[in-house]
């Protein structure tokens, strides 16, 4: 043993080191690390993938593609009316009582350039908000009950309808869950991706009600389940021949030539060019020359027009039948305007020319620009309108017009005095979106019977439908409605309409197929 004197200082040893609860500590800081990332990789991937609670991000573009009850809007310019939509099916949730849904479609995505589709959709929205109200409540006078009550939903098919498979996936569960979803509605333009959708639909069994949708493959009389409340290309045929041929016996020297899309997969353009072909043969319309062709969705569309525009002056046709979609009559009308063309020509064509056109969300100046250039280039666009706010009075004996009372609504809904109202309503979106809703309304009440009790699921509304026909018929704000076997409205009369470069839509006369 060491002795120690009075200077030595005792130093304690050491105590030896611990090294499990650094060993712990880490860890614990770890796994916190490791969790922590975790939930901010799954929480970024979830927003990566989903705009809302049940509508993902699809494509190359990452569209929002789902169905909405109208908490999220897919677009800023829809958010007004979709606010509307929610408040009304949230009232309906809450009201305790029955009711089942019906979903309205459209390829809600646009690229730069196709803007403008997102008013005509808007509009078509608006049309079948004010449908779901008046089925809703029996003090607007619809005379139609209120049970089952209508909850209305809203689905994106994507662009072009490309993104259709995920959304008639999320349709057909929908039909089968506590949604009770019983038909589908609207489905805008006609391309392969809608004619696909009702395919899929078709097959599930889940009734349909096309808005604005023309073309003729749709319908299929030996397989029921969609209907339409607008005239077919195949009837606008009919209706534009039936015009052209007047023409020509006022003046035997009347000259008719065709400009048609070449697009195989856009088949609006497809089906009204061989819808015309026919109907002129059928009428014994002359037609001088060859068929004056484009192709559109590739480059070079302007200056293919270019091309045609030059073909059309040197031929002078008196009229053109133009089978193709709104915006390319715009790229026409540009083409035309140049200075060393300008030869006058009347554009008879579909329901697609409200494209060249409504609601542009161009800057102002451009809008004018475009006022300007149709006018220089002496371009008369005359088309066959799905519907016009005149035409109901020209249909209905005055006390029977079902107009009036909805212009009410409208007003009371979204405002403006009665002249700004029957402006809006001029390019027929509002008018067909109404009666769409409104036809399939009808069609699960009847399905209800009248104590509103029946079991309505989507083959009692398939059933009810086809029941429409005859003196059956649904007072449409379009005209009365009823159907063929093939689902086609039945000899449904239609509006000429001139479309001015001011962005008005002049009634001319009532047109029949």
């Amino acid at each position: 043993m060491v002795a120690l004197n009075d200077d030595d200082a005792f130093v304690p040893p050491r105590p030896p080191r611990r090294k499990a609860p650094w060993i712990v500590a880490g860890v614990v800081v770890l796994a916190a690390a490791v969790w922590g990332g975790a939930e901010a990789f799954q929480a970024w991937q979830h927003n990566k993938v989903e705009c809302a609670p049940g509508i993902l991000k699809k494509g190359a573009r990452e569209e929002c593609v789902g169905v909405s009850d109208g908490s999220f809007a897919f677009d800023p310019l829809l958010k007004e009316v979709m606010g509307k939509i929610k408040a009304e099916n949230d009232r309906v949730e809450k009201s305790g009582k029955k009711y089942v849904s019906l979903a309205y479609v459209e390829p809600v995505t646009t690229v730069k350039g196709e803007e403008e589709a997102k008013n005509g959709l808007r509009g078509e929205l608006m049309g079948a908000y004010l449908a779901q109200r008046e089925l809703n409540d029996p003090d607007l006078g619809a005379g139609r009950g209120d049970l089952p009550q209508i909850r209305l939903l809203v689905g994106n098919l994507g662009l072009r309808s490309e993104q259709w498979r995920s959304l008639t996936d999320d349709l057909v569960a929908m039909s089968e869950d506590e949604n009770r979803l019983v038909a589908v509605a609207g489905f805008g333009q006609s391309r392969g991706g809608t004619q696909n959708a009702v395919d899929a639909l078709r097959e599930a069994g889940i009734p349909m009600m096309g808005a604005t949708v023309t073309a003729d493959s749709l319908s299929d009389a030996a397989r029921p389940g969609f209907f339409r409340t607008s005239a077919p290309n195949r009837d606008q045929a009919r209706g534009a021949a039936a015009y052209l041929k007047k023409q020509q016996e006022k003046d035997p020297d009347f000259k008719v030539a065709v400009i048609r899309d070449r697009n195989e997969d856009d088949i609006y353009n497809t089906s009204m060019s061989t819808s015309f072909t026919r109907a002129a043969a059928d009428r014994g319309l002359r037609l001088d020359g060859s068929a004056l062709e484009f192709l559109s969705g590739v480059d070079g569309v302007s200056n293919a027009f270019s091309s045609v525009a030059d073909k059309v002056c040197d031929l002078r046709p008196d009229a053109v039948f133009f089978a193709g979609r709104g915006v390319d009559i715009r790229n026409f009308i540009y083409s035309m305007s140049a200075p060393d063309r300008r030869c006058p020509v009347t554009v008879i064509t579909g329901d697609d020319a409200v494209g060249a056109y409504y609601g542009s969300l161009e800057s102002e100046s451009r809008r004018e620009k475009f006022r300007q250039e149709w006018t220089d280039s002496r371009v008369t666009v005359l088309y066959s309108s799905l519907a016009h706010p005149a035409l109901a009075g020209r249909l209905y004996a005055e006390a029977n017009n079902p107009l009036p009372d909805f212009l009410s609504l409208y007003r009371a809904e979204f405002g403006g005095a009665a002249d700004d109202t029957m402006q809006v309503l001029q390019d027929g979106q509002v008018i067909m979106g109404h009666d769409a809703v409104w036809t399939l309304g009808v069609s699960v009440r009847n399905a209800a019977g009248p104590d509103g009790k029946g079991q309505v699921n989507t083959g009692a509304t398939l059933q009810m439908l086809l029941q429409l026909s005859g003196r059956a018929a649904v007072a449409g704000l379009s005209g009365p409605i009823s159907f063929a076997s093939d689902g086609n409205p039945d000899g449904k009369p239609m509006a000429l309409v001139r479309m001015e470069p001011s962005g008005v839509y002049t009634f001319r006369e009532v047109l029949r197929p």
